[in-house]
């Protein structure tokens, strides 16, 4: 064989050599189809699948992409696609498809080759359009679910090696994932945990609209326009805390553990769970909130581990909100009992909590574009910078569009209001003003929304109400004690009421339920550092951040207070270049701060950094 098609996970022709073959894409996609769509197909059936509804130019353009597959694969022993009158069929003896790999071998051969292939998906970009292509695309990855089903429920009909049930279990947990009424094959996670079974007979099913049940043997032409979130109970997505190759490589056991526990959750009726493969995939994406959206995550348990410590946190994805989180010790001489002991501690809490807000799940589930534009918000305020926050406003706004009474999106836009009015500091009242009403409206909605109170807090704080804003943010704590966000608004309330001790502690909770540990905590940290005297701490925590340019006029301060004129005034520079109009009287007067040595200190560090 010379040429080798990849469809699956990637669209790609090599070379003998495994070189990569520059062929015009379509062209990859016409040898798939005859691969499987064979012996031969017409020419004018196969123009009009990839060109429809321009039968005039649809045989002009096969014989273009024909010529330029042709003048690519020049060096083919043979041509690639053999021409006989008016068909055209694949050269199965120049041309060898990895789909075909896995149609062959033993059972269990065909089992893992299958798990793999709807893993990683047939032509992973093409199926989202509403051409005929994109339906044919759909069409065979649903075949690939019937077939690896079918291969499922035959060898686990005969008798298994102990060996076998691992990827049995995976397969089960492959089909659950498409379709999670699939009563059928759910039973056989009963042969790998005797509770199971139990679990599956006594729990009754939510209701999650049953009637649009998709079928693994429907194969619609063109795109579904149904939501398939709102016909599935809430998705949760178990994410690795480091990709396989990097915990084979520290001997951890935690990616195993997370494996374990998927299969086990998919016993449950009252979510539906990603697969492994899946979840692996988000984990090692720089885009996560990009591949939650595709796969309509509502719920994501983020797992990080820390030496011989897992840390566990389950984020409700539609608020970012963390609603539960745990640290788990390691230990390798009790592997068994501790997985045992995990698992139940986070399956327990995860399906309670799924349960306990599966009407606020619901709602964000009939809304999905409200639900994605905030996500979208809420990754753009990753980075401190005016443009940013800018950006975080269009989408949340973007997201009440879709849904005016959403209140996540109406604080969004709240903190984007309170954090243009701290990055220009120019002290318009008005920013502040909007910012807290609509604070108040978000709260109208909800009374159990921690975040409106959390914005609340925060505009309230910058109006010089200190001691409304640490009540808001009391009361927001309390509703969400989990809520690293919320512990962060509560720690810079608390600097400004005079308490830096207090607030340096809060921070620093917060930084152990958010060990990513965004810049806007270290930030905080710093300035409570800062009032503590601790300016070589605080400095610290300044220079870990990813963009530390937002916070130059607190490190100017530092830097002057321990008589480095120079570094203070390079800081100095910076601020200026970025908000020349900077006055430091000026900005005093209206800057938040409730006992006067916070002030008399704030205002001899930046005479000192030259402001």
């Amino acid at each position: 064989m010379a040429f080798t098609l990849n469809t699956l996970g990637n669209c790609q022709l090599t070379d003998q050599q495994g070189k990569l073959v520059r062929a015009p894409l379509i062209a990859l996609h016409i040898l798939a189809y005859l691969h499987e769509n064979g012996p031969q197909i017409s020419r004018r059936d196969l123009a009009l699948i990839f060109w429809p509804g321009h039968p005039e130019a649809a045989a002009t353009n096969l014989r273009s992409t024909l010529l330029r597959l042709s003048k690519a694969t020049v060096h083919a022993p043979a041509p690639l696609i053999i021409s006989e009158g008016s068909t055209l069929s694949l050269n199965h003896e120049v041309v060898v498809c990895d789909l075909g790999r896995g149609r062959q071998g033993d059972p269990l051969a065909r089992l893992r080759a299958s798990c793999d292939a709807v893993a990683r998906q047939f032509f992973p970009a093409e199926a989202a359009l509403s051409t005929p292509f994109a339906g044919w695309v759909r069409q065979v990855r649903r075949q690939l679910l019937a077939e690896l089903r079918a291969l499922l429920l035959t060898i686990a009909a005969s008798p298994q090696a102990p060996e076998v049930r691992g990827d049995l279990h995976r397969a089960v947990v492959m089909i659950l994932e498409q379709d999670p009424h699939d009563e059928e094959v759910r039973r056989h996670l009963s042969a790998r945990n005797p509770a199971a079974s139990a679990v599956i007979l006594a729990e009754q099913p939510l209701q999650f609209r049953p009637e649009a049940r998709p079928s693994v043997h429907s194969f619609p032409l063109v795109a579904p326009q149904t939501d398939l979130a709102a016909i599935t109970p809430p998705r949760v997505a178990l994410l690795p805390p480091e990709t396989s190759g990097a915990a084979q490589k520290a001997g951890s056991i935690a990616n195993a553990l997370i494996e374990d526990l998927t299969i086990d959750l998919c016993a449950s009726r009252s979510v539906s769970v990603v697969a492994p493969y899946t979840s692996e995939q988000i984990r090692a994406s720089k885009d996560k909130a990009a591949l939650l959206e595709r796969h309509r995550v509502i719920y994501a348990l983020d797992t990080q581990r820390h030496g011989d410590t897992l840390f566990v946190q389950l984020i409700f994805m539609p608020t970012d909100e963390v609603v539960w989180a745990r640290r788990f010790d390691l230990d390798a001489r009790s592997v068994n009992t501790q997985r045992v002991q995990m698992a139940d501690a986070i399956k327990g809490n995860v399906t309670q909590l799924v349960r306990d807000q599966a009407s606020l799940a619901d709602h964000f589930t009939d809304k999905p574009e409200a639900y994605f534009a905030y996500l979208r918000g809420i990754q753009s305020l990753s980075g401190i910078t005016l443009p940013s926050v800018r950006k975080a406003r269009r989408h949340f706004r973007e997201a009440l569009d879709h849904d005016k009474a959403f209140g996540m999106a109406l604080a969004g836009v709240s903190r984007t209001l309170t954090l243009e009015w701290v990055l220009m500091a120019r002290g318009d009242k008005q920013l502040l003003l909007q910012a807290e009403n609509l604070a108040l409206l978000a709260m109208d909605g909800n009374q159990q929304l921690s975040s409106a109170y959390k914005e609340l807090g925060v505009s309230q704080l910058y109006l010089g109400k200190i001691d409304e804003s640490v009540e808001a943010l009391h009361t927001a704590e309390a509703l969400s004690p989990h809520y690293a966000d919320v512990l962060l608004s509560h720690s810079d309330s608390l600097v400004h009421a005079s308490k830096p001790d207090l607030a340096l502690a809060k921070i620093k909770q917060a930084m152990d339920l958010n060990p990513a540990t965004p810049d806007t905590y270290l930030w905080t940290a710093a300035g409570a550092s800062f009032f503590l005297h601790a300016y070589d701490e605080a400095l610290s925590y300044l220079q870990r951040m990813r963009d530390s340019r937002s916070a130059d006029r607190l490190a100017a301060a530092c830097w002057a207070m321990l008589g480095e004129t120079q570094r203070a005034r390079r800081c100095r520079n910076r601020v200026l270049e970025d908000n020349p109009d900077f006055d430091l009287e000026r900005w005093l007067s209206f800057i938040p701060i409730k006992e006067k040595w916070q002030r008399d200190l704030y205002h001899e560090s930046l005479t000192k950094a030259g402001f």
